[in-house]
């Protein structure tokens, strides 16, 4: 799914500035109403003056710094900073009108830069609280398309992937009546098993497109200890070789981690039958060592698998894309769907040892 920020040069931008623009010019405007308030005698005209128009540029620095700790994206920021800068503009101008009448009628104010930079301040803080809202609209709009486009996916996935088994159902299931060996009931069997998998895997995709639920700090070797003692993995060890902490939704998480490693463990990283796979089956390597860590912005899971083809990179984490023959290509759906879910890029990339690595930055 290509996502808002990709390839966008206002977000590079934005994520490329030391600091964001709304906090320095709310920064800017309390500062200059806190000199004017210092340089004054404490009055009750000089209070009313200043203090509400010192409280909003506050109020803005407040804000701007929320939508950053909340990982807000650098252009929706700098959408609430246009907001809040043309809502300085559109004071700015409007209380200039006013003065220019009110000189014209030789009636001049005192100060009357000061009190066009006070209407400035009170215009960003409605500028802001417009921008913030619009940016929570947009969100909406985007989660809704994504909403619609898993829905899609679900039902193609369910349309498609179900056909198969339900015929071999029917087909053993009418051999049965016709042979009376009940030895075809135990394909039936086999067959509504995985249709049941099926169904489950595609509804995991679809609910891992909602936002998440409550989150909490939680350790990253925690995450990834929880998901390994409740995954299959034969003779395959793993390691937490550098631990942080992160804001996740334990249990999306934990089925994050889950489906990677399983990836890992049954499926080779997801490589095709290459010689190198089939030399792996071979020399039974369902040894596969996993390493979770820190990187950059994130965290990466990778093995010392056979790896995946560069040019099979950009597929596997689509809905439905499998190299397997009776594969669902749901695994790597899920992780992609719970990663969009928290926020997170997931970029595919090879390990030191040549393996698969998983990339999950923000």
């Amino acid at each position: 799914m290509q996502r808002l920020e990709e390839d966008d040069w206002v977000a590079d931008v934005g994520q490329q500035l030391p600091v964001s623009p709304l906090s320095i010019l709310g920064f800017v405007l309390a500062a200059t109403i806190g000199v004017r308030i210092a340089g004054e005698t404490l009055s009750t005209r000089t209070i009313l003056e200043s203090i509400f128009p010192l409280v909003i540029a506050t109020a803005v620095i407040l804000a701007d710094r929320f939508l950053v700790a909340q990982d807000v994206s650098a252009r929706d920021r700098l959408t609430v900073f246009a907001y809040g800068l043309g809502g300085f503009l559109a004071a700015f101008i409007v209380a200039a009108l006013h003065l220019y009448i009110a000189y014209l009628d030789g009636l001049g104010s005192r100060s009357p830069l000061y009190l066009l930079l006070m209407s400035g301040t009170m215009g960003v803080g409605a500028g802001t609280v417009a921008g913030i809202y619009d940016i929570k609209q947009r969100a909406a709009t985007r989660e809704a398309r994504r909403q619609s486009e898993r829905l899609e996916e679900f039902a193609s996935v369910v349309s498609h992937d179900l056909r198969n088994p339900l015929s071999v159902a029917r087909g053993r299931l009418d051999a049965a009546f016709q042979t009376g060996n009940a030895d075809h009931l135990t394909e039936v069997d086999a067959a509504l098993t995985r249709m049941d998998e099926l169904i489950e895997e595609s509804l995991s995709v679809a609910r891992s497109g909602t936002q998440v639920e409550e989150t909490y700090q939680v350790p990253l070797s925690e995450l990834a200890g929880d998901a390994w003692s409740s995954t299959a993995t034969d003779e395959a060890t793993y390691e937490v070789v550098d631990s942080r902490t992160l804001q996740v939704d334990p249990l999306r998480a934990k089925q994050l981690f889950e489906n990677l490693f399983r990836n890992a463990v049954e499926h080779g990283s997801t490589s095709p039958a290459s010689q190198a796979q089939q030399d792996s089956i071979e020399h039974g390597r369902d040894d596969v060592t996993i390493r979770v860590g820190a990187c950059s912005g994130g965290f990466f899971v990778e093995d010392d698998g056979p790896g995946i083809p560069e040019d099979e990179r950009d597929k596997i984490l689509e809905q439905g894309y499998s190299t397997a023959e009776d594969g669902s290509g749901l695994g790597l759906a899920i992780v992609r769907a719970i990663a969009d879910a928290h926020g997170w890029s997931v970029s595919v990339t090879e390990s030191e040892t040549g393996g698969a690595r998983f990339e999950f930055t923000r």
